[in-house]
């Protein structure tokens, strides 16, 4: 973890009180998701019983509302991804165009690292253009849509070029034999990209929330007293929740870069504690089946048809034959013949 993100770390749940992954994927997105819906949700509250003097009442409804709208966004945070990266809900064109842009973005990059004056320059404008996938002469290219698209992918595709290992399938395995405390530094590290993306989401959904409530104003609809009866001040905050969607996603890519950085490390460093994915003990396709056979059904192989019969009885049950000596050795040996 570079060491400005570690500090920002320890100062964050030091003053909070609380781990910086429930912080940001949960604390944050909730208290944005609840700003967004403060004039609906102020509205509805004067509809509940109340008192006036028990001023803890909405600060307690409050409260609960930020922490299950954060409940429920962190769980979303994995269709969050899949919009920013151009996976779905794209329409094609658009999508396309988008690469596009990417793609010119990639040339104005590589034109200017070209003619950078200084090395400097050089090696700022190639950390960037190390964030890309590259293709089969091992050059940049722009694969998906949007930046975010292009920097997942362009470290997901490093164990593949790599070492010629499926980043999806082995990462999860080797994360399953990573020490505690290796896997929570690490997820202190890349929950602060997954907290931004999820602002810009509760950003983006509430700027399309004002908008139409601003439109719904507008032509009158909105009856007086309902939230949002100006459409001119629910117009004004549409566009605010549009720029600060923009910025939460700008903020998100810097540590995007890094944790792509830090998943490299993880195959370059940990991929031997799968190493025993990588072969096969003898004959042990043929012992899983018949464990499971047996574990599940109590039922094995006859060693005269090859048939599967139950062990509880005496004799094979389409071929007729004994297994009395059978079971005797099955309980000796505690191996199945194969």
């Amino acid at each position: 973890m570079e060491p400005g993100i570690e500090a920002a770390k320890g100062s964050a749940e030091t003053i909070l009180g609380m781990k910086l992954p429930v912080l940001m994927r949960v604390v944050l997105p909730g208290l944005e998701a609840t700003a967004v819906l403060y004039p609906a949700v102020k509205w509805l509250l004067h509809f509940l019983p109340h008192e006036k003097a028990e001023i803890w009442q909405p600060i307690a409804a409050y409260v609960v509302l930020v922490l299950l709208l954060g409940a429920i966004l962190s769980t979303a945070n994995n269709e969050f991804y899949k919009i920013y990266e151009g996976r779905r809900g794209w329409p094609e064109r658009l999508a396309e165009w988008a690469r596009q842009r990417q793609a010119a973005r990639l040339s104005r990059l590589q034109q200017a690292a070209k003619s950078a004056a200084t090395q400097a320059g050089y090696d700022e404008i190639w950390e960037q253009l190390r964030a890309y996938p590259i293709d089969e002469n091992g050059d940049p290219k722009a694969t998906h849509p949007t930046m975010l698209g292009n920097i997942l992918a362009g470290y997901e595709q490093y164990p593949v070029t790599r070492y010629n290992m499926d980043s999806v399938f082995f990462f999860r395995r080797i994360w399953l034999q990573l020490e505690k405390d290796k896997k929570e530094e690490i997820d202190g590290q890349w929950c602060i990209a997954d907290g931004f993306l999820a602002l810009s989401a509760v950003g983006m959904a509430g700027a399309a929330a004002w908008t139409v409530q601003a439109l719904v104003a507008l032509l009158g609809i909105s009856s007086k007293g309902l939230p949002f009866e100006n459409s001119g001040w629910a117009l004004l905050g549409a566009i605010g929740w549009l720029v600060l969607s923009a910025a939460w996603y700008r903020l998100s890519l810097p540590f995007h870069r890094e944790n792509g950085e830090t998943f490299k490390s993880i195959f370059d460093l940990y991929r031997e504690k799968v190493w025993s994915l990588t072969s096969l003990k003898p004959r042990e396709l043929e012992m899983w089946e018949n464990a499971w056979a047996y574990l599940q059904y109590l039922a094995v192989r006859c060693p005269n048809c090859g048939k599967w019969t139950s062990i509880r009885g005496d004799q094979c049950s389409k071929c007729g034959f004994g297994l009395a000596e059978f079971e005797r050795k099955l309980k000796e040996t505690g191996q199945f013949p194969v």
